[in-house]
């Protein structure tokens, strides 16, 4: 078949690749708003993960023939993405995942729990059919596992124990959803499937906890091979693991320095613990927390209208919802689910677990709700996430799909840092958290590094959270299981935050008088939520890149042997 130029080649082979991989990640396509996919559940074993891998050899084979000179920057920039992609998730079919198996992945919850939240052609008829399937896809996950246990973490392992039957739980509300309800699927086929997928989730997690879990001893690391490879091809970083402690100790001395100042500045001393203390004092006046983050999120928002930092993207929904029960382990605080690309409303949804102890309870400070909804809503998440959803060229399914915690989540916790300038977060109380929490994401840098790439374990590092943090003990686990399931996504918060600070001040002194705040941030937020690198590049030069990259990495690239 002939092709008019390399750019209608390129089109073509991504449409086709995308075709043929959506049939081996049908909830990535419901995310990223692709029909045809939604009443499959996600496959597993040697056999369609070898499929797998020989679809991402295809690929990569094919775009090797393309001159990628001849496409235009914003199809250069989806080939390196697509290439990086396809080049990963087959390091982590055929080396990482077979060491350390997780049960957790297998577990279908989320694909019912998305067609809740996700806009699709025909709800009843997607529900129907992946509840349906689900005895039998658990059935042969627990054939898949059973001579695997040995590689399985054991924290995995409890995890999805919990996941298995906080699902069941799900499952038994679904009657009583409202999109459930809309639907009108509550007849005799669709009671007896989520019967049987309930029972079939009870057993799976019986399973796991009876049958593997005295033989689960797997190590949580990915490895360095992986882990040097998620930096260069999903973040697109020029430094390996190495030189990313390095950078990220220097970056904990640091906080911890502006937080032993703040905290003088609040009480006169450095006792930080103290400092908590004088702060969770100071609870909420009501225990409605959705209320209490709705009007902080609200105020948020009011101020930016008010201040001209960003523009605002319309529509953008955002509801504060409890956390759904099945992730309630791996989420005991706050977190965003971003709208999907193409919903007509742009609805996000901002989770709150509902704590269940008074030590949970002390983590809702008045002062740290407000830091929260900077984060999590405006200007942070969910305005990045909507921008990029509305923004043409971020569109793109190699966009869509690659996203990079450098980019989202660096964004985020610049954004604090842009309310407190600008006069939003303006109290010594703010100043504290702030601090603290800002040496909270440069430690992620240096325990993400060290459980993947340098043997720490799980249980060394939440006594420290505990420790230097303040953390409950439930929510260090929590963080600390999450770091070993994501390698190479904490260490984005504090990376994106010092690159997008390094780039502003280049910036800024570049343009000097003509320097304009919402010019910058609206320029950054236009290529997606893809890695800080490439969008940088793209929106600002390479030579801006270059320079950027020498303000934050150039010290450890000298100092790392």
């Amino acid at each position: 078949m002939l092709f008019e130029s390399d750019a209608a080649r390129f089109r073509e082979i991504v449409a086709g690749y995308y075709s043929a991989w959506f049939r081996y990640h049908p909830e990535a396509a419901v995310d990223a708003g692709v029909e045809g996919y939604d009443h499959l559940l996600t496959p597993y074993g040697e056999e369609p993960m070898g499929a797998l891998v020989c679809l991402n050899d295809e690929l990569r084979t094919s775009l090797e023939e393309i001159d990628y000179n001849k496409l235009d920057e914003d199809g250069a920039l989806d080939y390196q993405l697509l290439y990086g992609a396809a080049m990963l998730e087959n390091q982590r079919l055929l080396d990482v995942e077979p060491r350390r198996p997780d049960p957790g992945r297998l577990l279908p919850v989320n694909a019912i729990y998305q067609l809740t939240v996700r806009p699709v052609a025909d709800f009843s008829a997607a529900l129907l059919a992946r509840l349906r399937a689900i005895p039998d896809h658990l059935d042969g996950a627990r054939s898949f596992l059973h001579d695997r246990a040995a590689n399985i973490p054991l924290p995995w392992l409890q995890a999805a124990v919990t996941s298995a039957r906080q699902g069941q739980v799900f499952l038994g509300g679904l009657p009583a959803h409202p999109k459930v309800k809309e639907a009108g699927a509550t007849g005799p086929e669709f009671a007896q499937a989520l019967q049987q997928a309930g029972e079939a989730l009870a057993a799976y997690g019986e399973f796991l906890e009876r049958e593997l879990g005295a033989g689960a001893g797997g190590d949580i690391a990915c490895g360095r091979s992986y882990f040097d490879h998620l930096l260069r091809y999903r973040h697109f970083l020029d430094i390996d693991s190495d030189e990313l402690h390095h950078m990220g100790a220097a970056l904990v001395e640091q906080c911890r320095a502006e937080l032993k100042t703040a905290c003088r500045a609040l009480t006169g001393n450095e006792d930080i613990a103290g400092a908590l203390r004088q702060i969770r004092a100071h609870q909420p006046p009501t225990r409605d927390l959705l209320a209490l983050y709705r009007r902080q999120m609200q105020a948020a928002r009011e101020f930016l209208a008010a201040h001209r930092l960003v523009n605002l993207p319309a529509p953008a929904d955002l509801e504060v919802v409890e956390t759904p029960g099945f992730l309630r382990h791996r989420i005991p605080f706050a977190a965003y689910h971003e709208p999907a690309p193409r919903d007509p409303d742009q609805r996000g949804y901002y989770f709150v677990t509902p704590p269940q102890t008074d030590e949970e309870w002390a983590e809702h400070l008045v002062d740290g709700i407000a830091h929260t909804c900077v984060h999590e809503a405006w200007p942070g998440h969910h305005l990045q996430f909507v921008t990029a959803n509305l923004a043409p060229a971020a569109r793109s399914l190699p966009r869509l799909l690659n996203a990079s915690s450098t980019l989202y989540e660096g964004w985020a916790l610049y954004c604090e840092q842009l309310m407190h300038e600008q006069g939003f977060l303006h109290g010594p109380e703010h100043v504290f958290l702030l601090s603290r929490d800002r040496l909270w994401r440069a430690l992620r840098i240096v325990i993400d590094v060290e459980l993947h790439t340098r043997g720490l374990t799980l249980e060394s590092d939440s006594e420290h959270l505990v420790a230097e943090l303040g953390f409950a003990q439930n929510q260090a686990r929590g963080e600390l299981l999450w770091y070993s399931q994501s390698p190479a996504v904490p260490m984005g918060y504090a990376t994106g935050w010092a690159l997008i600070n390094a780039l502003r001040e280049g910036e800024q002194a570049r343009e000097a008088q003509s320097f304009d705040l919402k010019t910058f941030h609206d320029r950054l937020l236009s290529a997606g939520s893809i890695a800080l690198p490439l969008v940088i590049e793209r929106c600002f030069g390479k030579q801006v890149w270059e320079q950027t990259s020498n303000r934050v990495f150039n010290e450890v690239r000298h100092a790392t042997p």
